[in-house]
């Protein structure tokens, strides 16, 4: 896949389009996608996805810092780039951008500068300035500006589209089975190991502290996660158990959230790694124990459940 930072000059060969954010480039987004290929071969085409970075929402928020998304631009490249895509177009999504309407970016961009010959639109797509870009919008500028358009339906599951809203819902409430199910992989953050106050040690369970890198990846509801973690340094993934929240047993519940993670049967020094966390299965509740020594037989409870579900 080629990636193109921009849209002008690309030379793009009588391009098969679809454009949209793909926060998670879930199942619903790979169908769509998916067919941008298949249509692309059929002819002498380009395949071509295009997408916006930084989100859309994070430029037009008045306070963006409580926004969360399930990607950011690098994972939604490296997922894209499984589906068979032959370019990416990104382009800075900027508040001159958001101004253009529907109809000046049709022209503008996907015409002029990327000549697109057809059109491929999700079920309910819409784009431009306020969102005034519609199916119908297209459809009408289509015959103007000489391209073609075709809708595809959504992905159902459980009789309900698939939506990176929906999948966002099911993170926040840590139900990260089902979200998986919808995205079609398992859903994953990745951060930084920062120094801790190595509490976790004395209980018999080290853990990294992890600082996640997107400032706007969502992290699952509090809870502990039975989870496999990834890193360069190893030659595959290791099981871990994973806890998010506020340590109320050990920090008294100061509101501060982390991340920590226990790695099973791994020795050796993590600091300052970039660690990428598979979440696999929600154990239980954060919960606040009477002493630590609840905690840790918690904990070794905890641990033996993990094995047991990741060995399945």
């Amino acid at each position: 896949m080629i990636i193109h930072r921009g849209y002008r000059n690309l030379g793009l060969i009588d391009p098969v389009i679809t454009m949209g954010v793909f926060d998670g480039v879930h199942r619903g987004h790979r169908m769509l996608l998916g067919r941008v290929v298949e249509l692309a071969r059929q002819g002498e085409h380009d395949a071509v996805a295009v997408t916006f970075d930084p989100h859309p929402r994070i430029v037009l928020s008045g306070n963006p810092s409580h926004l969360r998304f399930l990607t950011d631009i690098d994972e939604r490249t490296a997922l894209m780039a499984a589906t068979g895509i032959g370019h990416l177009v990104i382009i800075e999504f900027t508040p001159e951008l958001s101004r253009m309407t529907a109809s000046e970016f049709l022209s503008e961009v996907l015409c002029s500068h990327l000549g697109v010959s057809h059109l491929v639109t999700g079920f309910n797509h819409h784009f431009g300035k306020r969102h005034e870009g519609t199916s119908d919008t297209i459809m009408k500028c289509s015959q103007r500006m000489d391209f073609t358009v075709s809708r595809e339906e959504a992905f159902l599951v459980e009789g309900k589209p698939v939506s990176s809203s929906w999948i966002r819902d099911l993170l926040t409430h840590g139900n990260v089975e089902k979200a998986s199910e919808l995205l079609g992989y398992g859903y994953s953050a990745s951060g930084r190991v920062v120094s801790g106050k190595k509490i976790g040690r004395g209980l018999g369970f080290p853990t990294a502290n992890i600082e996640v890198l997107f400032p706007h990846k969502l992290i699952p509801g509090d809870g502990v996660y039975a989870v496999e973690i990834e890193t360069k340094e190893f030659a595959e993934s290791l099981p871990a158990m994973l806890n998010i929240g506020t340590n109320p047993t050990i920090r008294g519940g100061d509101g501060r959230r982390s991340v920590e993670a226990h790695l099973i049967d791994f020795e050796g020094d993590l600091y300052d790694k970039i660690l990428t966390v598979r979440f696999c299965f929600r154990l239980r509740d954060e919960l606040k124990y009477d002493s630590v020594e609840e905690l840790a037989a918690q904990m070794k409870a905890d641990r033996i459940r993990t094995l047991e579900l990741l060995r399945k």
